[in-house]
């Protein structure tokens, strides 16, 4: 099974294809996506994208994790999530 693809993507909005949800920020997996709420876990531009935020996909048994910095590349992601 492969990762849905990304159908189009403009500053606060992004689609995946076949899904009817236009996403703001959202997480990526093979079968599914869903909205990245950053607050739930706290996540801030920096220091960036925390352990916490990458758990559920890495839970699905994901071979390679991409993890994109935003429009401005204003998202960092710390050496302790990497």
């Amino acid at each position: 099974m492969s990762s849905p693809e990304i159908a189009s993507l403009s500053w606060g909005q992004m689609k995946v294809k076949g899904c009817s949800t236009t996403y703001k920020d959202c997480k990526v997996w093979p079968g599914g996506s869903r909205t990245w709420d950053w607050r739930e876990t706290g996540t801030n531009h920096s220091p960036g994208v925390q352990p916490a935020d990458l758990e559920e996909v890495v839970k699905k048994d994901v071979k390679t994790v991409v993890i994109g910095r935003g429009m401005n590349e204003a998202l960092q992601h710390p050496p302790w999530t990497i």
